[in-house]
């Protein structure tokens, strides 16, 4: 209800272009060069009846609020709804490229009904009939004819080309002569210019029904001009459009470095997608593209020519709607809200004083000024129903968001706190050990030879053994300490309240014991063990990144030594603290 509400407001507002010849009776509103005039005085005495006129030129706050506030919560279906638009986007660039080589077809086969039989073996007539047509060098970067031995009999842009040859080995002039039909060649690198570049063809008959001559227009798939036409339809404004054919040559892409290179030859991994596309695949994936940057992934297959168009949308700028549909909502109810305020405030001031009071509850809560409470609730009018439609609706926003945060600081395959939660909670424990004055101690660790579990095993073995190991790290930390994952099999581990070295021996150890037994994958039994580099620092302890580097360091002298154990480093000297502890295995 509250959706259609806005969208019914909303669609109100735009009928209505400038507004004059205001009095407090009767407002004359001007739309598409037609007048129309309100009169106040007849309007309905409920207060929808007029809102419902009053909206129309002066209170679109409100709607734009609803609509802001609506949009914010469609976009949590956002990687569903983008990858559809993206791919949609696609079908219509491809649509339009396929529309274009139709009317270069057009144009050629224009071209050939005007060349008679008679003055087809005249090189001068021919030439001269190219050379006439102003819109052949706008559309082709150049239009040649050439007899059914590959002769070349004219030449638009160069005319000394006349009467090289033979070029009956061409592929595209084969199936011209063999169908007697136009043709759009496939695409290739023209050993002149070493750009990419593909022929449309236009027989041209005989009296007999044979082809004697054949007009073929090239066009240089590397000049802007030809995909520049659909690059308004690319995917925001850091991802890209590009082109690539069935065998994988790039055909148009922003790196222009890479035109004319195959993707199959180019270093690196080819993109799963991209090689399902060269299969006859097509639609959107979520994936990383050819650079890593993960993002949405969109392929449409061309039938004529047979293509694969595809687009980038980096994840960065897709998933960032959210903050702009907020931001843009707030913007447009300003504008929106001053427009009316400075035209129709003479007329209808005390018919907007709700829906004005609301507007500014609803502001006060959205910058944090007051609380949800300030809506009024009982109010058994549009008003009313409104503030209790924005308090539900704010309600849902702010558990969403909160599960948003707590996302945000997880690492969704073991459960773990992420980098993000790590860095926030050893803030708080530096901030308590200077006030308790006890020690603080972090422990750095990986899994040993986790490389090869993945090489032998596979990425699935991979991240059952991390998530194994992440249950029997936390499960055998005390409560005082916490565990969290970096990356990869890099774990880090926060030791609280530390008071002797045996403490931090003891958490080691424990840690050592927990993971030394096998891990069951599949029924295989899989040896895992982790090498630890500790780092222990009295207040005030340094900054993370220092810490972080005597954990590392301590961690590789671990593995110095043989692996599945642990080092402790002490920063500084601290009374009562003994000698800092060389590399221990169990």
């Amino acid at each position: 209800m509250l959706c259609q509400r806005a969208t019914e407001l909303g669609q109100a507002w735009h009928t209505v272009d400038t507004i004059g010849d205001t009095d407090l009776n009767t407002v004359t509103a001007v739309h598409m060069g037609k007048r129309f005039s309100f009169d106040f005085a007849i309007l309905p005495s409920s207060l929808k009846g007029r809102l419902t006129v009053a909206v129309v030129v002066l209170v679109a706050l409100s709607s734009t609020l609803v609509a802001a506030v609506a949009l914010e919560i469609a976009y949590r279906d956002a990687i569903d709804t983008t990858g559809r638009q993206q791919y949609g986007l696609l079908k219509s660039a491809a649509s339009h490229l396929e529309a274009e080589l139709v009317n270069k077809q057009v144009v050629l086969r224009i071209i050939a009904e005007e060349i008679q039989a008679p003055a087809r073996n005249r090189k001068e007539s021919l030439q001269a009939l190219l050379e006439r047509h102003p819109n052949l060098r706008s559309s082709f970067s150049n239009v040649a004819i050439l007899d059914s031995h590959g002769w070349v009999k004219a030449d638009l842009i160069t005319p000394a080309n006349v009467g090289r040859g033979p070029y009956d080995n061409r592929e595209y002039l084969i199936d011209t002569l063999r169908t007697k039909r136009g043709v759009i060649s496939q695409p290739f690198v023209s050993r002149l210019s070493e750009r990419p570049v593909v022929l449309i063809t236009e027989p041209l008959l005989g009296s007999q029904g044979d082809v004697e001559q054949v007009l073929a227009g090239s066009i240089d798939l590397s000049d802007p001009v030809f995909f520049g036409k659909i690059k308004g339809l690319g995917a925001g404004s850091t991802g890209y459009l590009f082109a690539i054919s069935r065998k994988g040559m790039i055909l148009h892409h922003p790196d222009r470095s890479r035109l004319t290179h195959n993707v199959n030859k180019e270093a690196g991994k080819v993109v799963d997608a991209t090689k399902s596309a060269m299969d006859g695949w097509e639609g959107w994936t979520l994936a990383e593209s050819k650079t890593g940057v993960p993002g949405i992934l969109a392929y449409k297959q061309m039938q004529h020519p047979q293509w694969v168009l595809g687009s980038v949308y980096p994840a960065a700028e897709a998933f960032a709607g959210i903050a702009r549909a907020r931001r843009f909502a707030w913007i447009a109810t300003i504008a929106i809200g001053f427009v009316a305020g400075t035209v129709g405030w003479a007329t209808i001031e005390r018919l907007i004083r709700p829906l004005k009071a609301l507007h500014q509850h609803v502001y006060a809560v959205e910058h944090e000024k007051a609380s949800i409470d300030v809506l009024d609730l009982d109010r058994q009018d549009e008003v009313g129903a409104l503030g209790r439609a924005f308090h539900s609706l704010s309600v849902k926003r702010e558990a969403a968001e909160q599960r948003l945060r707590a996302l945000s600081q997880t690492d969704s395959l073991t459960g773990l706190g992420n980098r993000r939660q790590f860095e926030q909670e050893i803030e708080v424990a530096a901030e308590q050990a200077n006030i308790t004055n006890h020690l603080l101690a972090i422990g750095f660790l990986d899994i040993d030879h986790f490389k090869t579990i993945n090489d032998t095993h596979g990425h699935a073995a991979g991240d059952a053994v991390l998530q194994e190991f992440a249950r029997r790290l936390k499960e055998s930390l005390r409560s005082t300490d916490q565990a969290f994952r970096l990356a990869g099999d890099e774990f880090v581990v926060l030791i609280g309240r530390v008071e002797s070295a045996e403490s931090i021996a003891s958490v080691a150890e424990n840690i050592l014991r927990a993971i030394r037994f096998p891990f069951d994958y599949n029924g295989l039994q899989l040896a895992v063990t982790t090498s630890i580099g500790l780092v222990v620092t009295r207040p005030p302890p340094p900054q993370l990144g220092v810490l972080l580097q005597h954990a590392d360091a301590a961690l590789y002298d671990t593995k110095r030594s043989g692996r599945n154990g642990y080092t402790v480093k002490q920063l500084g000297r601290s009374a009562g603290f003994p000698d800092p502890a060389g590399p221990s295995m169990p």
